[in-house]
C-alpha cells in the first residue's frame, strides 16, 4: 500500500515537472480581478456553489452564523448569540464542513472546525457555499460541504472607503471599517471589524436573564497584490481575530467562566501564468489559541490550548486548448499542537492531487479527480471524484437567452483526520486515543438547474455513507475516550428558487430554499443529534430608486437531544424584516441608513437544549461610502 502512494505521488510529481518547462511563445496579460482559489471558480462543476454577494454581507450581522442561518441549508447550532456556533451540513458534524479561507483549508487542527461566529462575514467580497464531498481539494472534513471566504485582488486605479456604525439591542455597539486602494500593478485593502455586546437579554415566558453572556470581538484584514511582470504577481493575505466572550448560563444552570481566542493566518502567493498555464506557489502560517477560564472573576486559573501550522502548497494548472484542463498540487503541512490538557505533538502530511476537467462539447463536460496523502501519524486513504454536466436545453440552442435546463451528476470518496483532541487530549475524566484512524466517507449527488427568463430552480439528491465515524463514549471506569466505532448515512433532497421582477423602476425579487434531511445512525436507524429533517428559508425583497426593504423567513423543523429520543426540540419559525435608505447619492459619497427588526413575532425558540434565543431586537446602522 505505501509503494503505491509513493508511486502515485512521484506520477504526480513528474506531470508538475513535465508541464512547468514547456516551451510557450504567446504572452497573456493577467487579468484584472485575481482569485485565490481558482479550483472553487474551474474545477466545480456538477457541484452546487451558492455565492452571497458583499450586498447581502453589508447589511448583515457581522458573525458568519447570522449570514448562512437565514442564505443557506446549513443548520446552524448556537450556544446563545456570541456563544460557540457549529454548523451541520446534510446531517454531517461541524467536523465534516470545511472552511477555506482563500484557498486554504482553516478548520482548527484542536477540535476539526470552525466557529462561526469568529468569522467577520463584512471583510470578505463574496462567500462562497459549496454543496457535497470535497476533500480531494480542500482536504481533511469536507464531507458535507464546504464554505469558501473569498477576498478580490483587482487591479485598478482606485481609492475607495466604506465606514458602517451600528447599535443593537442589548447595548450592541459594532463597527467596520474598509479602505481599497490601487493601480493599475498594485493593490491593497485593510479592514477593521469591532463588535461587543452585553448579551443580557431576557428569556421569554420566564423571569430570567441571559447572565454571563457578554462578549467582545475584533476581526482585521489586510490583503495585497502587486505585479513583477505582466506574466508574474504576488499576492499577501492576511487575518487576526481577537474574541473574548464569557459563556452564558442555562434556563437550568448559571454559568461564571470565559473564553478567549487569539486566531492569526497569512498566506503568501507567487503566481505566474501564460496562455497555456498557471503556476502557484503559496506559503501559508495559521496560529490558534484559546484560554479557558472555569471562573470569570478569577482569571489567574486557566487552561490553554494551541496549535501552529505552516503550508507550503504548488499548484500547476495546464490548458489543452480552449475545453481541457489538468490541474497538478503538491502540498507538505507541518503541524505542532500543545496545551494545558493536550499532549504536546507534531504532525506532517504530504499531500499530491490531479483534477481534470474536459469540456467535450458545448453540451456535456466532465471532470475527474483524485488525491493521496502520507503522513507520519495516519494511513490516510486515496481519495478519488468524478462529475458531469449535460445540457439539455442550452440558452443558446434555444435561439435566446431565456430557457435552460442542466443535469449534473458527481461522486466522491472523502475523509476527515482525528484532530488533536480526538487523539491527544489528556483532561480530567477523558483522554485521547491514538489508535484512530481516519474517517471515509463515499458520496453521490444527482442535480438539475432550470432557468426561464429571471426564474431560477435548482434541484438537488444526495447519498453519504459514513465509516468508522469517530465517537466520544465512557468506559467501563467513566473515563471518555473516542472510537471508530459508528457508521452512518444521510440522504434528501434540496431546492432552491430565485425570481425577480420589473415593474416599470420598482423591483421584486423572491428567494426560497427547503431542505429534506435524513442522518441516521445505522445500527440504531434513528436520526442523529440536532439533525432537522426538514429546513426552510425565503425572503422578499423591493427596491425604488434610493429605497429598499427585505423580509426574511426561517424554518427548522424539531431535533432532537438525546440519542433515545425522548427529549426534542421543537420546531420553530422566526421572522426578520429590515429597511435601507440613501440619504446621499453622489458619484464619490454615499450615506446610507439602514433599520432592521429581527424575530418580529417574538417566538421563543432553541438551537440548543435550555439556550434560548433573544425575543424582539433591533438594529440601527449608518453606512458612509467615500
Amino acid at each position: 500500500m505505501m509503494k503505491q502512494k509513493i508511486a502515485y505521488i512521484v506520477m504526480v510529481l513528474c506531470v508538475c515537472m513535465s508541464t512547468a518547462h514547456s516551451q510557450i511563445d504567446s504572452l497573456q496579460v493577467l487579468p484584472e480581478v485575481i482569485l485565490s482559489d481558482v479550483k472553487l471558480r474551474d474545477f466545480s462543476q456538477g457541484v452546487t456553489v451558492t455565492r452571497v454577494t458583499d450586498s447581502v454581507l453589508n447589511n448583515s450581522k457581522t458573525a458568519l452564523t447570522e449570514v448562512l442561518r437565514y442564505q443557506s441549508l446549513i443548520f446552524l447550532r448556537e450556544n446563545g448569540p456570541g456563544g460557540v456556533s457549529s454548523p451541520s451540513f446534510r446531517g454531517t458534524s461541524a467536523q465534516q464542513t470545511a472552511v477555506v479561507w482563500n484557498g486554504i483549508n482553516i478548520n482548527s487542527q484542536l477540535n476539526g472546525q470552525t466557529d462561526f461566529n469568529t468569522i467577520s462575514s463584512r471583510n470578505y467580497d463574496h462567500i462562497d457555499v459549496r454543496s457535497g464531498g470535497g476533500s480531494i481539494p480542500y482536504g481533511s472534513g469536507a464531507i458535507g460541504g464546504s464554505i469558501h471566504l473569498n477576498n478580490e485582488i483587482s487591479f485598478a486605479p482606485r481609492f475607495e472607503n466604506q465606514l458602517a456604525l451600528s447599535y443593537g439591542s442589548f447595548n450592541t455597539p459594532s463597527g467596520n471599517f474598509k479602505s481599497r486602494f490601487g493601480t493599475e500593478k498594485f493593490y491593497g485593502d485593510v479592514a477593521i471589524d469591532y463588535t461587543r455586546s452585553d448579551n443580557d437579554f431576557e428569556y421569554l415566558d420566564t423571569d430570567q436573564r441571559n447572565e454571563n453572556g457578554q462578549f467582545e470581538n475584533t476581526n482585521l484584514n489586510a490583503n495585497v497584490g502587486f505585479t513583477l511582470s505582466r506574466k508574474q504577481l504576488i499576492k499577501i493575505y492576511h487575518n487576526t481575530f481577537l474574541g473574548d466572550r464569557n459563556f452564558s448560563g442555562t434556563l437550568t444552570a448559571p454559568s461564571d467562566d470565559a473564553y478567549q481566542d487569539r486566531n492569526t493566518r497569512t498566506l503568501i502567493e507567487w503566481q505566474a501564468s501564460d496562455t497555456n498555464y498557471d503556476s502557484k506557489l503559496r506559503v501559508a502560517h495559521v496560529f490558534e489559541q484559546f484560554r479557558y477560564f472555569p471562573s470569570e472573576t478569577n482569571r489567574e486559573i486557566s487552561t490553554l490550548g494551541k496549535a501552529i501550522r505552516y503550508t507550503a502548497n504548488y499548484d500547476f494548472t495546464y490548458r489543452f486548448g480552449k475545453d481541457k484542463r489538468l490541474k497538478t498540487t503538491l502540498d507538505y503541512t507541518t503541524v505542532d499542537g500543545s496545551g494545558s490538557t493536550i499532549q504536546q505533538a507534531t504532525r506532517n502530511a504530504f499531500s499530491a492531487s490531479t483534477l481534470w476537467h474536459h469540456q467535450v462539447t458545448k453540451k456535456w463536460n466532465y471532470g475527474i479527480q483524485a488525491r493521496q496523502e502520507v503522513t507520519n501519524t495516519f494511513d490516510s486513504p486515496l481519495l478519488f471524484g468524478v462529475s458531469s454536466e449535460y445540457a439539455f436545453l442550452p440558452a443558446e440552442q434555444a435561439g435566446t437567452n431565456l430557457l435552460s435546463y442542466i443535469i449534473s451528476i458527481n461522486a466522491s470518496r472523502n475523509y476527515r483526520i482525528p484532530t488533536y483532541n480526538d487523539v491527544y487530549w489528556k483532561g480530567a475524566g477523558s483522554r485521547g486515543n491514538p489508535d484512530l484512524i481516519p474517517e471515509t466517507s463515499f458520496q453521490v449527488e444527482l442535480g438539475h438547474r432550470f432557468r426561464y427568463k429571471d426564474l431560477n430552480v435548482r434541484l438537488n439528491t444526495y447519498y453519504i455513507k459514513t465509516d468508522d465515524l469517530i465517537v466520544w463514549r465512557p468506559d467501563f471506569s467513566g473515563i471518555w475516550s473516542p472510537e471508530n466505532l459508528s457508521e452512518t448515512r444521510n440522504y434528501g433532497a434540496e431546492l432552491m428558487t430565485d425570481y425577480s421582477f420589473y415593474i416599470g423602476e420598482h423591483v421584486f425579487t423572491m428567494t426560497g430554499q427547503y431542505g429534506y434531511t435524513i442522518a441516521e445512525d445505522i445500527e440504531t436507524g434513528k436520526q442523529l443529534l440536532y439533525v432537522p429533517k426538514q429546513k426552510i428559508t425565503a425572503s422578499v425583497g423591493y427596491t425604488f430608486d434610493r429605497f429598499s426593504a427585505f423580509y426574511q423567513l426561517l424554518y427548522n423543523d424539531r431535533v432532537y437531544t438525546t440519542t433515545d429520543h425522548s427529549d426534542v426540540l421543537p420546531g420553530y419559525a422566526v421572522s426578520n424584516v429590515g429597511m435601507n435608505y440613501t440619504l446621499v447619492k453622489k458619484k464619490e459619497q454615499q450615506i446610507a441608513i439602514s433599520l432592521q427588526a429581527r424575530n418580529i413575532f417574538n417566538k421563543n425558540y432553541q438551537t440548543i437544549a435550555f439556550r434560548p434565543n433573544p425575543g424582539q431586537n433591533f438594529i440601527l446602522q449608518t453606512t458612509y461610502t467615500f
